[in-house]
This record gives C-alpha cells, structure tokens and sequence, in this order.
C-alpha cells in the first residue's frame, strides 16, 4: 500500500472513532507510523471542574508514567502553556519551542519524559467548548536519532486537521449514541427526566426497575431513592449534574439488594435537534443497571477499550459480575496472589482505584 493510501486509511479510521469511540486507539495507532511517532497520548479534561475526563495511551503500560504526570510533573510542564493557548486544530512541535540547551537545564525533561522513553512531541487541540477540550500528542522514542522531519509534520498538519474534525464529529453524535440506548432491547434502565426531576422518558428496563421498588421509586411524579440517605445524595448529584453539565456516577442501596447495589449513570442533556420524540423534553438522562444484571462484556471489547490481556479481562469480566476475587481464584484455580495482581494491572489500565469504581466503569460499556 502506497503512503498516500496509508494516510486515506488512517484518516478514515478517525471519523469511524468519531462514531464508534471504542475504536479511538486503532485509529490513532494508524496515524503513528505516517509521522514516524512511537506512542500516543489523547486526553480530554473538563474545564468548569479542572480535572481529567478520559486518558488513552498507545502503550496502556504509560499509564504509571500518567499517574507520575498528573500528581506533579504536569504542574511544571513547559508544554502546557502552548497546548492550552493554542487555537484549536494548531500544531505546535517541541523541537521549535524547546531547544537541547533547555532540555538539559529542565527538570521536565530530564527527570520525567526522558526518562519515560520520549524526547520529541508534536501535538494538538483537537475540541474545544464551552465544557470540555482534548488534545492530541505524538511521541517520539529517543531510541530514534533526532527530531519529527520537515516531512513528518507537514503529514501531521494533514492528519490533525482531520483529528481534530473527527473529535466534534464525536462530541456532536453524542446524544445519538444516548439516543441509541433508549431502544426496547436496551440492558439498561433509561430514564429521561425534566429539570425537577420529573420522568419524561422510561424504556422497560427502567419500568421493570422501578417496579421492584427496592433501590428507586417515584413520589408523586418525581423520582427519588428508595433509602432515606441515598434519597438526599440522588438529588444533591442530579442538581450538580444541572448546574455544572459534568456527569457522574452514583451507587444506590437497596432495601432487598443490599449496599451499592444499583449503579447510576447521570448526564445532562442539552436538547439539540434531532432527538426525536424519545428525550424531546428531557433535561437529565440517568443509565442504571443492577449490579447482578447479566454483564455483556467480552475479552476483545475489554481489550479494544483499555488494553487488558486475555487473562486482565476475565478478572475485570468476573468483578462485574458479581464475583469476589476469592470466588474467582477458585473458580479458575489459581491463587489469590496472581488475581491480586492481575486486578492491579486493571486498576492501572483502566484508572479505576477501587472494585465498585472499576465495576461501575464496566457497566457503563454498552453491550453490542
């Protein structure tokens, strides 16, 4: 395959991850070898809360050198400046902005992204609005003699600019890839509400849910949780929900189910053209599924989204599930050394610290 086919595939890749998000990593693996780049960083942040919003890594294994970054490197980053002023869709390259003469003298650069492997980046903001950004950033080995080439950026000018295109072509298909979880089949229970917390919207699963009466319920019209505490906590995390724009996730106790037994997905929803009858009044969509609910996640999905092996995933797999780590070992007989382990691995991978934030990610994977 010519390079120029090479790159007509590789930006066709990105628009498919516009619209299917679990392919991002494919995609931009692609772009790597047309720049001779060796690794990638795509990140998005909110900007209303100051904080990360998603990291995906080429190599999931950089996820420690993230955790390096996010706790005290990123606050000395020299790069930062450029990659928060720049106009989106601008690349800005390292080789210009920082010299070998102040590589030498940087801490930056000689206590953390040398040592992680890397010496040259050339990166860019690929979406920016009134809540969110993401940017883009390639990495270049210094395995590799020298810096990007003439040629390698005039070919990374050609494939942000579209990078950049694929992200608001993603962030606008957001609310189709919501609307689509509102069909009948649907594993999760869907509820549409109106700023008061009124239900303007349920599909089955959330009828069904409802009808246990066990962990969510209705008081005259509005919804509320079954429990008297986790009933505040609802309404306190829909509010910041309204206020704020930025989602969050939610635990709720059931009065059969037990501690933490409903997980709660809450969003707003802005309301653009084109949701149809579905969310046509709705300001909040809340997903929610019961922890012991069948799980529809497979190995390569697992694999595609956050890098796990074989064996990372069926721990991840068994967690959602239900099982303990100590039902698991026995059940697949091994010790509970290696499933400690292997569910480090997955909290890495995934970012997650604890069990029930990792089972509450795997649940929000929409099953295929």
């Amino acid at each position: 395959m010519s390079d120029q086919a090479k790159e007509v595939e590789a930006i066709f890749g990105l628009y498919q991850a516009a619209v299917n998000p679990e392919r991002w990593r494919e995609a931009l693996s692609a772009i790597m070898p047309l720049v001779n780049a060796d690794s990638f960083h795509f990140l998005g942040w909110n900007k209303a809360r100051f904080q990360t919003d998603f990291n995906l890594f080429s190599n999931p294994d950089f996820v420690k050198e993230g955790e390096k970054y996010s706790a005290y490197y990123g606050s000395i980053d020299p790069r930062r400046e450029f990659a928060e002023t720049a106009p989106v869709g601008q690349l800005f390259l390292c080789q210009e902005l920082f010299p070998d003469a102040y590589v030498t003298r940087s801490e930056f650069y000689q206590d953390f992204l040398i040592p992680s492997g890397h010496r040259y980046l050339m990166g860019t903001k690929t979406l920016s609005n009134h809540d969110h950004e993401t940017a883009l950033a390639l990495l270049r080995s210094t395995d590799r003699p020298g810096a990007f080439s003439e040629e390698d950026v005039k070919t990374a000018r050609r494939v942000m600019a579209h990078a950049s295109k694929a992200c608001d072509l993603w962030a606008h298909t957001e609310f189709l890839r919501l609307g689509a979880h509102l069909s009948d089949s649907s594993v999760f229970a869907l509820i549409g509400l109106d700023s008061f917390r009124r239900i303007v919207h349920m599909n089955p699963a959330a009828e069904a849910l409802l009808a246990r009466r066990d962990s969510l319920t209705l008081e005259h019209g509005v919804l509320t949780a079954r429990l008297p505490d986790n009933a505040n906590t609802l309404r306190l995390a829909i509010k910041r929900v309204m206020d704020t724009g930025c989602a969050e996730h939610l635990a709720l106790s059931g009065q059969l189910s037990g501690q933490d037994a409903c997980l709660l997905r809450i969003v707003r929803l802005e309301r653009p053209s084109g949701l149809g009858i579905y969310l046509a009044s709705a300001d909040i969509l809340i997903t929610a599924q019961m922890r012991d609910a069948p799980v529809d996640l497979t190995p390569r999905i697992l694999h595609e989204t956050f890098g796990l092996s074989a064996r990372e995933a069926a721990v991840a797999i068994a967690m959602a599930e239900g099982r303990s780590p100590e039902e698991y070992a026995a059940q697949v007989g091994v010790s509970m050394a290696t499933v400690r382990s292997q569910l480090r691995t997955v909290f890495e991978k995934t970012q997650t610290h604890r069990q029930a934030e990792l089972v509450r990610l795997l649940l929000q994977i929409p099953s295929r």
